[in-house]
């Protein structure tokens, strides 16, 4: 600064702003472990929300809640669905496997015990069939290490045991074989939706795309009580942290520069203007929001894994930050008074 009265130059202010925010003497010391604690602790909050909300959801998958079953909508009236149909479901957006599936008989099994169920399944609902004969369901007792399951008739196939699936699709305590390649019709269809989807809007759209013959087609689910999840999660209040600290960041600064007020008197009575001074403060407080950002969105980069979208996050920290900055137009009350005043505050 030169004694020409507004002299102070941009490179200038940002060198005395960064002095003034980073300095250990210096007052802003306590905002700036502030920005960097609650960038942290937003990010931090949001993480485990994230991590909470997709463990809900895998729970409710395993009790069937994103699966839909498309069959006849009357008994009485027998009706087929198209196998091929069906299988193409798998390849609709927010579907993460489907297939055709009709339960066949009850075997007795050597190794497995009687009234075994055997249901022929699509290798698009059971990926595990294009390796193996059959699969055994996660919820029988199977523990044959050479692989190989005896069947009624005395010979073997080549098996493995099935992941576990939702509850209600009835493969758990069964035998999935494939169908036979001239099986072109089934009893059912199901469809598995990711972990996403609304079961609600998917059913109508998929319905569309089957071809039955016979009797009307009706979908039920396994896991009648949906809600909206996703829509709730978003939505929720909490997401907004990162903004209300950005905010209450910028009231604890704006109560500190409060008893900063004697050091601008000095800035000023050494010939700097109101608007040099403004800027300065103005300066200081995008570098304190600045570490409010940078602090939020690099525990996000560590904890990714825990975000299905980090990006959202990061959003919000600059929203907060951005808040941060824009409350700070208030310094002007400070930067603007008069300098005899300002020296007498404390």
């Amino acid at each position: 600064m030169n004694g020409q009265g507004d002299s102070w130059a941009i490179s200038s202010l940002w060198r005395e702003a960064i002095k003034n925010v980073f300095s250990g003497a210096s007052r802003l010391v306590f905002v700036l472990a502030l920005a960097l604690a609650s960038g942290v602790f937003s990010s931090l909050v949001s993480a485990w929300q994230w991590n909470s909300f997709v463990q809900s959801l895998d729970l409710e998958a395993a009790k069937g809640r994103n699966v839909l079953v498309f069959q006849g909508s009357d008994v009485a009236v027998p009706t087929t669905i198209d196998r091929s149909s069906c299988e193409a479901l798998a390849t609709q957006p927010g579907v993460l496997r489907a297939g055709a599936m009709t339960l066949t008989r009850s075997v007795e099994f050597p190794q497995l015990g009687p009234a075994v169920q055997v249901f022929r399944v699509s290798s698009t609902l059971a990926p595990g069939l294009n390796r193996v004969d059959a699969l055994v369901g996660a919820q029988l007792d199977y523990a044959s290490r050479d692989r190989r399951l005896l069947l009624p008739d005395g010979g073997t196939a080549v098996v493995s045991q099935d992941v576990a699936e939702p509850d209600g699709l009835n493969l758990g305590t069964a035998i999935a074989v494939p169908f036979d390649p001239g099986d072109n019709t089934a009893n059912q269809c199901v469809v598995i939706l990711s972990r996403y989807s609304d079961p609600r809007e998917a059913a109508p759209r998929l319905s569309s795309s089957l071809s039955a013959s016979g009797g009307t087609l009706s979908s039920s689910d396994l896991y009648p009580d949906h809600g909206r999840p996703l829509d709730d999660f978003v939505n929720r209040l909490e997401r907004l942290l990162p903004v209300f600290l950005g905010i209450l960041c910028s009231f604890a600064s704006l109560t500190v520069n409060r008893f900063r007020s004697s050091d601008i008197a000095i800035y000023r009575f050494s010939g700097t203007s109101w608007r040099s001074a403004f800027l300065l403060l103005y300066f200081e407080q995008v570098l304190l929001a600045g570490a409010f950002v940078v602090s939020g969105c690099l525990v996000t980069a560590v904890l990714h894994s825990y975000f299905v979208m980090g990006s959202a996050q990061v959003l919000w920290c600059c929203a907060g930050g951005a808040a941060w900055v824009l409350l700070s137009f208030a310094n002007l009350t400070y930067s603007r008074g008069d300098p005899s005043s300002l020296s007498k505050d404390r």
